[in-house]
């Protein structure tokens, strides 16, 4: 029955144009965006906050407020109109610049910022929530397995960049003292991985860690399998927890891949909820996340207890690392020794 009566809000929603389950919302949340910065998020992360709303059944409004970009002038006038029109929260899925931007700006209701973790920025007002998973932490959970030499791959961008660094320093600054590492910029179209592999001995008791979104980490399994190398192990953070590695390589491929994971408790009513919706709660870490903001702002405005138990802990949710093992039909826990 809550099924039902969940598809039919959903439905009387749809059609009449109004994002509110009552006429005196006692939530009213503004959800900003750029559709030409993040792309599909922009719409998939308002499907998962409606949902998440719905799910509460507390009176609510939710509205988007698209922008054309991330710069401060339009974040700035975007947040001006979004006080003036009696929004009591803000869910802003930001890129770094964007939130580096919205953080310069005077602002008192509550912000949860579910796509940037707070560690990247710094210092920011006691109202604002960062909602990221933590890369960091995750390397450090993948340290115990890491071989005395590294070889990383990480795709040609500021974000690869970072993450490739941080893999050394966690790497080094750990108590097994790693110092030999091997880095491996990607192009766009992943097709240097080839080059990068004409010697597949150079790998041989190396870990193998990629920071490549999932088709370019599948081209680099496929093509050590088809070269005979023979790494240690391959090691990878959230990026490669997703159900298309398992159809896009061979089981051989990444029988001895590592992959750690923070999508780890599921709030049983949001989690339906969205399900109804189609939004990817399991896999996608931004709309995962994304649900842990709508449900702290509902949390926060609502004044009862938050449906996720992940701590928050200096404005920042922190949330915890599991080691998986892609199997040869899904991902099981991980449990071999380092």
């Amino acid at each position: 029955m809550k099924y039902l009566i969940l598809l039919i809000s959903i439905f009387l929603i749809t059609v009449s144009g109004v994002e509110t389950s009552s006429l005196t919302p006692k939530i009213k949340i503004a959800l900003i965006s750029s559709p030409l910065v993040i792309g599909k998020y922009s719409q998939s992360t308002y499907n998962v906050a409606l949902a998440t709303l719905l799910a509460s059944h507390d009176s609510f409004e939710l509205l988007a407020y698209e922008m054309p970009n991330e710069s401060y002038e339009t974040i700035l006038t975007t947040v001006e109109k979004i006080i003036n029109e009696g929004n009591m929260a803000i869910l802003a899925p930001l890129t770094l610049d964007g939130t580096r931007h919205l953080l310069n700006i005077p602002i008192r209701v509550p912000v949860f910022i579910p796509t940037v973790h707070k560690r990247d920025v710094g210092p920011a007002g006691d109202n604002i929530i960062f909602g990221s998973i933590d890369y960091e932490a995750q390397i450090k959970a993948l340290v115990p397995y890491m071989a005395n030499s590294l070889a990383i791959f990480y795709g040609d961008s500021l974000v690869g960049s970072v993450l490739s660094k941080t893999t050394q320093s966690v790497a080094s600054e750990s108590n097994k003292n790693i110092k030999n590492f091997s880095t491996y910029s990607v192009d766009l179209k992943g097709s240097n991985i080839v080059k990068y592999l004409s010697r597949p001995a150079a790998y041989n008791k190396k870990s193998v860690v990629t920071h490549l979104p999932i088709v370019k980490t599948s081209m680099l399994l496929s093509q050590m399998t088809f070269t005979g190398a023979h790494e240690k192990n391959i090691l990878s953070t959230q990026i490669n927890y997703d159900p298309a590695l398992l159809t896009l390589t061979q089981y051989p491929d990444r029988k001895n891949m590592i992959i750690a994971n923070s999508i780890v408790e599921l709030a049983p009513t949001i989690y339906e909820a969205n399900a109804l919706m189609n939004n990817d709660l399991s896999f996608d870490w931004i709309n995962y996340t994304t649900s842990v903001g709508a449900d702290y702002l509902i949390s926060y405005l609502a004044g009862h207890h938050r449906a996720y138990s992940m701590p928050l802990i200096d404005h920042q949710i922190i949330y915890p690392v599991e080691l998986l093992h892609p199997t040869e039909s899904g991902f099981e826990p991980y449990i071999g020794k380092p």
